[in-house]
């Protein structure tokens, strides 16, 4: 039987991955909404910098304001920038 060390082992190395084949940076991981679906090219656009494209990606799955966006955008940001 697998042992609980094992199977987390084996589980972190599978999201590991998932994160890399999404496109997913695992810095900005917690600063990501609960239940979040934002697609690949939002992390594509923020990882490049292209903040506004970024921004434009949040509103459109999000459904939120432009000052919400801006706001939760830009502290994805500096979250990356604060692990570098």
């Amino acid at each position: 039987m697998e042992s609980l060390e094992d199977r987390i082992a084996r589980l972190e190395k599978q999201v590991a991955y998932l994160q890399r084949h999404l496109g997913i940076d695992p810095r900005i991981i917690d600063s990501i909404p609960e239940g979040s679906a934002l697609p690949p090219q939002f992390y594509q656009e923020l990882r490049n910098g292209k903040t506004i494209m970024a921004i434009k990606i949040y509103r459109r799955v999000t459904g939120a304001s432009l000052l919400h966006a801006k706001n939760a955008v830009e502290a994805m940001e500096r979250q990356i920038r604060a692990g570098e």
